[in-house]
């Protein structure tokens, strides 16, 4: 607890000491005037690097697993509102900030969008540690609906984006768009899963029926041959099936997250859907005895609710692949009903746990 206590002050430190920069770019990022977008793009970037920079370590948090399962991976604020510089600039200017990303998250050419939303997902890590203003705006914007249209329109090849040559075109589509749109994918999901850390987030992401869209995407609900042929391929960095199992598991992160709140129920049963849709994938990591992320997510999930949701309890039994992910999680030496264990290892700074995306340059 001493060295918790000694790290969360040299981070508080770290982050005053980075403070004034970061104030600058965000008034940099607030100056009128027309910037061009490769500029911007910059900037994000700039201000990605210093959040990425400071972010905090939560790998010491200990819940217990069947009580607390639903506030995994919570971020805490601090103690008072002064004792963090970042957080401090970031609630001032909160409604500022929130115009702009709203401006540009709206004009920004599609294959330069993920840079401007990743970075919204990480200021929204700050945001949720004080007054949620951003988050409060984005509620009442069009924020949330842009974002789902262009889940909507997403579409890629497995293949192409995890392959090493960038040159080719496919279908005379260029290998460039099918990566913008993976990198555009993946960082909608991060800002979804953490703006759903906030009241208004989850109520808004609930009414777009988020977890229905994500349930129908081609991205998911059409792997890669490769993870049926070569199951065991899904370990290996850089081929089609390890890509789609990461982001698999940031869409089970989201779903965990939108069973954060009082009404998580009304989520649940569509959750254990979008799980059921895919079904084959997971029967096949469980008959290749494959031990990744994704699988283990989506055992967890089923578990949980299974426990938590008595009115689902026969639908779970029901299915033949909800049954199995139930019981092989049931299987496990530590059940969540009996044992409290380490969260959030390996974490970056947001919620839930393992938002792995939040870390990938673009």
């Amino acid at each position: 607890m001493l060295c918790w206590a000694g790290d969360t002050k040299q981070l508080l430190a770290q982050r005053r000491f980075f403070a004034p920069l970061f104030k600058s770019m965000i008034e940099l990022f607030l100056q009128p005037g027309e910037k061009c977008v490769e500029a911007k793009v910059q900037l994000y970037k700039t201000m990605r690097f210093i959040l990425r920079t400071l972010f905090e370590k939560n790998s010491v948090d200990i819940v217990n697993i069947a009580e607390e399962w639903l506030l995994d991976g919570r971020m805490k604020a601090p103690t008072m509102l002064s004792d963090d510089e970042i957080v401090n600039i970031v609630d001032k200017m909160g409604d500022e900030i929130a115009r702009h990303l709203e401006s540009n998250i709206s004009d920004f050419p599609k294959h330069r969008k993920a840079a401007i939303v990743m970075l919204t997902s990480d200021l929204l890590h700050e945001d949720l540690k004080s007054n949620k203003k951003i988050c409060n705006h984005f509620s009442k914007s069009g924020v949330p609906r842009i974002l789902c249209d262009e889940l909507l329109a997403i579409s890629f090849d497995w293949n192409i984006v995890t392959s090493v040559d960038k040159a080719k075109r496919v279908a005379g589509v260029s290998v460039a768009e099918h990566i913008s749109n993976y990198k555009l994918f993946v960082s909608i999901l991060t800002c979804f899963t953490r703006y759903a850390f906030s009241e208004s987030g989850w109520i808004v992401l609930s009414e777009l029926a988020v977890i229905e869209i994500l349930a129908e995407m081609p991205a998911f609900i059409e792997p890669p041959k490769e993870l049926f042929l070569k199951p065991e391929t899904v370990k290996t960095k850089g081929t089609a099936a390890n890509g789609y199992a990461k982001v698999l598991d940031l869409a089970l992160h989201f779903c965990e997250q939108m069973c954060s709140k009082t009404k998580w129920k009304k989520q649940s049963y569509k959750i254990l859907l979008f799980i059921q849709r895919l079904g084959e994938v997971f029967q096949q990591l469980m008959r290749a005895e494959i031990q990744c992320e994704c699988l283990e997510t989506a055992k967890a999930i089923v578990y949980e609710i299974s426990l938590n949701d008595e009115a689902l309890v026969g639908i779970i039994e029901g299915d033949q692949v909800l049954r199995a992910l139930k019981q092989a999680e049931e299987a496990k030496e530590v059940k969540s009903n009996a044992r409290q264990k380490y969260v959030n290892v390996n974490t970056t700074f947001g919620a839930p746990r393992q938002l792995y995306s939040t870390l990938q340059p673009f």
